[in-house]
């Protein structure tokens, strides 16, 4: 009972320190960005993520860095379960890195304008032709050997189970020709489900499987590797 009492305002405390931190880390973003242009943000980003980690107390355990070079950009297709799911493949995840996100964040002041600044990819999810510019600049970016990230739920998953895939991200693979990486994450919806913003400590565990490099073609052959990495992330989920 007062273990339970002493982490809930362990919490509270820690969602204060995250609120007030995603400002202040929002600022430095967006003056660093203007000085030293937009290669910066994604290491202030990474500080941000082992922020939320550490006032949470939430433990990362990482598996399969190992599986990935260095000097390779990869798309990384990963289940999305929680509002944690990008601070934990921030702090997790060895590669810079580009995502692929809703528009509609923008509108978060400060957070929104640190995010529209940013080298990170909006996208209209409503509207096709938006989503298709998305695309073409996750082509370009990954060209110039960048990453990205991309979630092919679509959404965050309500219960945790892994939703049906979107073809985005396998219509990404196709048109960059660039390996795609199926990332596993694991325990956050446990620890902040959606739509909740209280999380106790715990721990969260990345499973990075081997790159899958995509050498069909047409929608018939995206669709097999959409089916594949769905089954990866599946089996991982179990």
């Amino acid at each position: 009972m007062i273990i339970n009492i002493v982490n809930k305002i362990l919490s509270l405390l820690g969602l204060v320190y995250i609120l007030v931190s995603s400002i202040v880390m929002s600022l430095v973003a967006i003056i660093a960005m203007l000085i030293f242009g937009k290669q910066v943000f994604h290491k202030l980003a990474r500080i941000w993520a082992k922020q939320i980690l550490w006032a949470f107390r939430i433990k990362l355990d990482v598996v399969g860095n190992e599986n990935l070079s260095l000097s390779e950009s990869y798309i990384f297709c990963s289940n999305h379960s929680s509002m944690l799911d990008i601070p934990v493949l921030q702090a997790g995840l060895k590669h810079g890195f580009r995502i692929i996100y809703k528009k509609e964040l923008e509108k978060i002041p400060i957070f929104g304008w640190g995010l529209k600044l940013s080298p990170y990819i909006s996208i209209l999810r409503q509207n096709a032709r938006d989503s298709m510019a998305g695309i073409e600049t996750a082509v370009e970016a990954i060209s110039t050997g960048e990453s990205v990230v991309i979630f092919p739920e679509g959404t965050r998953s309500n219960d945790g189970k892994l939703q049906a895939f979107k073809r985005g991200a396998f219509l990404l693979a196709a048109r960059s020709k660039k390996p795609i990486v199926p990332v596993t994450i694991i325990g956050s919806s446990k620890l902040l489900p959606n739509k909740k913003f209280l999380s106790g400590p715990g721990k969260i565990k990345i499973i990075i499987n081997n790159p899958i490099i995509y050498t069909g073609e047409g929608k018939q052959d995206e669709m097999k590797l959409m089916e594949k990495i769905h089954n990866i992330i599946s089996f991982n989920l179990q």
